[in-house]
């Protein structure tokens, strides 16, 4: 007997005749921690290699799912290995520049001071010296003027050289930074830890219906586990399109789990679908979703991932 068929034989034994609809769910919590097959690099859908035991405990950080890595490994690797030899080059390419700037410098230094040796002897005046003396020192001194000219515009060029040359290899290293930290970051999330307290519930894989398990490959996006807890609960249901019309918003509905010696309890709908689903293995027609919130306090014993069944209860102007 499935669990759908053993719940409903509770309610029929339970004498009560209610003219709403049954629906099938499970209890959800709201505020619990989802995890999804992550988008990795290099391809579109990934193994997954581990997965703590579904019902098992987890604390905050404790490994809940393992992603099968792949070549990221490799990757994480070589990416590294690049970024390392991108920093080497750039501070030897740097070092090379500061070396040459430093030299046109010393160039410079040197040129200033030979205009200022040329200018002493070009001021004496032509009349207290030979001619070809005051002709050679005007010479000398326009010719250290137009070497220090020279010298000048080395030192801006190599000053600029070195500007753009920094501004390029601190491209490159931020390109290769950026590279290695999103491989980096890929490969960290093929391991997937809890964010909270609570325990583990393995998802439905959407194209089989049946629970995900280790050493099932999935597309990313799709729902591998959930860590929950009592802390905020919600029934999920699914509802047959003929009885939709019977589930309004507001509607009480007497909830059944499929655990023995739990009471009933009541619960509200609070948001409906407004499209019908397709479900292959659950017969002709769609289902379209309800969520529903406990009116009161839920009985002891109910948890997240439970079975449970609703059975839509008459409002009162219906009774």
């Amino acid at each position: 007997m499935t669990r759908s068929t053993s719940l409903l034989a509770c309610f029929l034994l339970s004498g009560s005749v209610f003219a709403g609809p049954l629906l099938t769910g499970v209890v959800e919590d709201i505020s619990g921690q989802t995890i999804e097959m992550p988008s990795l690099p290099g391809s579109w859908q990934r193994q997954i290699a581990w997965m703590a035991p579904e019902g098992s405990e987890v604390d905050v950080s404790d490994l809940v799912v393992r992603i099968e890595p792949g070549d990221l490994v490799a990757q994480e690797e070589q990416t590294r290995t690049d970024l390392e030899k991108t920093r080497l080059s750039a501070a030897r390419r740097i070092d090379e520049l500061k070396l040459l700037l430093l030299d046109a410098e010393t160039a410079l230094a040197q040129a200033e001071s030979s205009v200022r040796l040329a200018k002493l002897d070009a001021v004496i005046p032509a009349s207290t010296i030979p001619q070809l003396d005051y002709e050679r020192y005007q010479l000398t001194l326009e010719t250290a003027e137009k070497a220090l000219v020279r010298a000048q515009a080395e030192v801006l060029n190599r000053q600029a050289e070195s500007r753009d040359v920094e501004a390029e290899t601190a491209l490159e290293i931020s390109k290769a930074e950026s590279l290695y930290q999103r491989i980096s970051d890929a490969l960290g999330s093929t391991e997937m830890r809890a964010e909270k307290p609570g325990f583990v519930i393995y998802g439905e894989n959407p194209w089989t219906g049946r629970k995900v398990f280790p050493g099932e490959t999935l597309y990313a996006s799709f729902h591998i586990a959930s860590v929950a807890s009592q802390e905020d609960l919600q029934l999920r249901f699914w509802v047959h399109e003929a009885d939709f019309l019977g589930v309004q918003l507001g509607r009480r509905v007497q909830v059944t789990t499929d655990a023995q010696g739990l009471p009933p309890f009541d619960a509200e709908i609070t948001w409906t679908s407004s499209q019908a689903e397709e479900k292959e293995d659950w017969g002709d027609g769609g289902y379209f979703e309800a969520y529903a919130r406990p009116i009161d306090e839920v009985p002891a014993g109910i948890a997240p991932g439970m079975s449970v069944m609703g059975r839509v209860l008459e409002d009162e102007a219906g009774e």
